[in-house]
């Protein structure tokens, strides 16, 4: 292939990215609205069951299936660069350690994992919720090409692009990154399929067994990680995927908290949501928890209702996009009666969605479509208690 066809490849395959990329962001709000009702009902409900009730095992799974549709909905914004992520450095080393035993139950018994670990490890700006479903995709991806068993090497390490890597590959910016390898010694795959791999709905398995999303949600990770992804493969070789990260200087991690249940509150907050099986999923947790609830179903009537209880409105939760002023308009006007009121943001857009209504790359409190009623009642307390 020509350096000119190359080149013309890369810019028709990222124009379908973005094509799906738009499509998936324009949907992701109804979907997490849809999303956020059904968690907050199932969650609300099973607050009301006995530990021995019969029916909460159907519960479990109607919750169970929600969280699945959340990370897919997660996935696809992923894949079109959309989504909002929680960069944090992290080791690789145990980015892999972390998710070993997990990876292990999504392989066959006939499958040897093996693992080796650079030292030092080297440290990324990572979202780890968003990694691991990078290992996990190419994981199930590898335990497919290898239906008789095999070996699943993971490998870690350094690696300098240099720009006669950039020159030959035709992509890339020169720089040191961390490297992960997978290889496996599977069925392999030839060069057409190769050309092919990143498309989305594209898929070499049976109907019924691939969605043709694993690949490309993962180069939509890596891609908005300001990382690159490279397959090398034949038939009946195998298949080595290297993941490359920017390298960032190593910074102690942060301990992770352990998962307390929501603190109660006496507080009185102004919820302002147009969606109104939300405002009463919002309601119904808070006042459970001891908080006293007004509600608005547009920025408009959230200022008013503002105005009229400025004196004991402790926060003001704001969803981002709503009827007569958004949720960044109405936040200005509260601030210019109050400025000293505490606003919460919530949405579930697409992060493109938030700058454009002048709420993304602030400091800001915000809290991400779908949420559970613990979620909204852990960050409420938060944002209250700063």
């Amino acid at each position: 292939m020509t350096k000119e066809k190359h080149l013309e490849a890369q810019l028709l395959h990222s124009q379908k990215l973005d094509a799906i990329g738009r499509l998936a962001g324009g949907i992701a709000h109804d979907f997490n609205n849809i999303l956020s009702v059904i968690l907050g009902y199932a969650s609300l409900l099973k607050m009301k069951m006995g530990t021995d009730d019969p029916f909460r095992a159907y519960l479990d799974q109607i919750l169970s299936a929600a969280h699945k549709a959340t990370r897919l909905t997660q996935g696809l914004l992923a894949f079109g660069r959309k989504q909002p992520m929680d960069l944090k450095p992290l080791g690789v080393n145990s980015i892999i350690n972390s998710i070993t035993k997990l990876l292990k139950r999504l392989l066959t018994e006939d499958i040897d994992l093996r693992i080796r670990l650079a030292d030092p490890d080297p440290t990324v700006m990572v979202d780890s919720i968003n990694m691991d479903q990078v290992l996990m995709n190419l994981a199930i991806n590898a335990r497919d090409a290898m239906p008789k068993g095999g070996v699943l090497s993971i490998e870690t390490g350094t690696f300098l692009m240099d720009s006669q890597f950039v020159k030959s590959r035709g992509f890339g910016h020169p720089g040191s990154y961390a490297l992960i390898a997978l290889a496996d010694t599977g069925v392999g795959i030839d060069k057409e399929t190769q050309q092919r791999l990143f498309e989305p709905f594209f898929t070499t398995k049976e109907v019924g067994k691939g969605t043709g999303l694993g690949l490309p949600i993962v180069y939509g990770i890596i891609k908005q990680h300001g990382g690159y992804i490279t397959i090398e493969s034949a038939p009946g070789k195998g298949t080595t995927v290297s993941i490359y990260l920017p390298l960032v200087s190593a910074i102690k991690e942060e301990t992770k908290a352990v998962s307390l249940p929501p603190k109660r509150g006496t507080e009185t907050i102004l919820v302002a949501e147009d969606d109104r099986h939300l405002r009463y999923i919002m309601r119904t947790a808070l006042t459970s928890n001891g908080y006293k609830v007004i509600e608005a179903e547009d920025g408009l009537d959230a200022i008013h209702k503002f105005v009229e209880h400025k004196d004991r409105i402790g926060l003001v939760v704001l969803d981002v996009v709503m009827p007569k002023k958004n949720g960044k308009e109405t936040c200005d006007e509260i601030l210019k009666i109050s400025p000293d009121a505490r606003v919460l943001f919530m949405s579930g857009y697409a992060e493109d969605i938030l700058y454009q209504k002048g709420i993304a790359g602030q400091t800001v409190d915000f809290i991400a479509k779908p949420v559970s009623p613990d979620d909204i009642l852990r960050k409420v307390r938060a944002v209250l208690d700063k």
